[in-house]
């Protein structure tokens, strides 16, 4: 058998389409844009029932394609919601879901939090009167997917359902975020706090915050909350906090470790913000103490945050265990090692080890008069917390 290019077959193709259409032209449908509508059917569960949504597993809500002269289509239908009847010139209603399928589902979980949330936005501190019997509608639109075409609407249903008012689930974030006028490149570094360990909800950093300073916070980077958004503070070391603008400002230049505290409160998170004194730690078998805040085992604070924390020499070899003092947490809550240059914060159960539980590559095995330098961001760079042995 020959074989036959595409490239040569296309020509052909296109021809006998030309003269197909030439030859059968009525008989071959023409797209035109449908005016009369299209049928949406009540679902068979909903029909002369009241439905409490958070006992209804699904509603199938079944149509068939609005008429574009006969052409068959990839359509697009959005199941539409709302509390009015759609008479209105710009009625409000909410999208439920879309499909490309005749047969569109949704739901009753979905749709009774769509009701709730359609209420609360509209009745701003009003509680959803749960159990109340409502009527709501429910309509389609329709167009060519993928093309400003096809558009049009079904017939509107009344359904009438009971919604339940639901408490979200409130977590405590991943992490905290700090941004400002000394921290990193002044409003664009946002530095991550760490997590203390072992206790749900509470975040740490040191910072190096010059005279009138500056700071907003958030969940993530760029969320920019400010001082109103905290709900106490707990200022331990006299930074001089207050209010500019929305902004938190400290009066008194100096090393400082934010502390938030995140706990929930119904269906909000409160915040209380602690500052605490820049402190940091050796401890253990290659210091001379394992006593928790060891004057003689402090590192030296640089006079800012251009220069480096230094230790005191290590007496003996081993592994190296550090920490940044916060308030009255077990030092071991807020401890670190050095991993690949970084400070990497405690995140597990450590009987013995960082070598045992974390892994060899995490242990910094130092020898008798060595010490750990830590350096806490570089100013108009980055907020990374780094250290080195030596």
């Amino acid at each position: 058998m020959k074989k036959i290019w595409l490239g040569m077959l296309l020509p052909i193709l296109t021809m006998v389409m030309v003269a197909s259409c030439e030859n059968d032209m009525d008989s071959n449908p023409v797209f035109h844009e449908n005016t009369t509508g299209f049928v949406l059917n009540m679902p068979a569960n909903a029909a002369n029932n009241v439905l409490d949504l958070l006992a209804t597993d699904e509603l199938k809500f079944t149509t068939s394609q609005p008429d574009y002269g006969g052409m068959p289509l990839s359509v697009n239908y959005d199941l539409q919601m709302s509390f009015e009847d759609f008479t209105a010139e710009e009625p409000v209603y909410t999208v439920l879901t879309s499909s490309i399928s005749t047969v569109v589902s949704v739901s009753g979980s979905k749709l009774n939090n769509a009701v709730v949330t359609m209420f609360q936005e509209a009745n701003e501190g009003v509680e959803y009167p749960s159990g109340e019997v409502r009527d709501i509608y429910v309509r389609l639109h329709a167009n060519v997917n993928g093309l400003e075409l096809g558009n049009c609407y079904s017939n509107v249903i009344k359904l009438q359902v009971v919604a339940t008012y639901q408490a979200p689930d409130i977590a405590l974030p991943e992490t905290l975020y700090v941004c400002g006028s000394s921290i990193g490149e002044a409003w664009k570094t946002w530095k991550p706090l760490a997590k203390t360990f072992g206790l749900d909800g509470h975040y740490f950093a040191m910072v190096y915050l010059t005279d009138g300073a500056e700071f907003k916070w958030g969940t993530y980077p760029e969320q920019w909350l400010g001082y109103a958004d905290i709900n106490k503070f707990n200022d331990e070391v006299g930074a001089g906090l207050s209010d500019n603008g929305g902004n938190i400002k400290v009066a008194n230049e100096g090393w400082y470790v934010l502390c938030f505290d995140a706990k929930i409160n119904g269906e909000a998170i409160d915040y209380t913000l602690n500052v605490y004194p820049g402190a940091v730690y050796i401890i253990g078998a290659a210091t001379s103490s394992w006593d928790d805040s060891d004057p003689a085992s402090q590192l030296t604070a640089p006079a800012d945050a251009t220069g480096e924390w230094v230790s005191p020499a290590f007496t003996g070899g081993g592994e190296m265990r550090a920490y940044v003092k916060v308030g009255t947490y077990e030092w071991w809550r807020t401890e670190f090692t050095l991993f690949e240059g970084s400070l990497y914060w405690r995140n597990v159960d450590m009987p013995n080890n960082w070598a045992e539980s974390v892994g060899s590559e995490y242990s910094v095995q130092v020898l008798g008069g060595q010490k750990l330098y830590v350096k806490f961001g570089t100013p108009g760079v980055d907020a990374n917390d780094t250290g080195v042995v030596k």
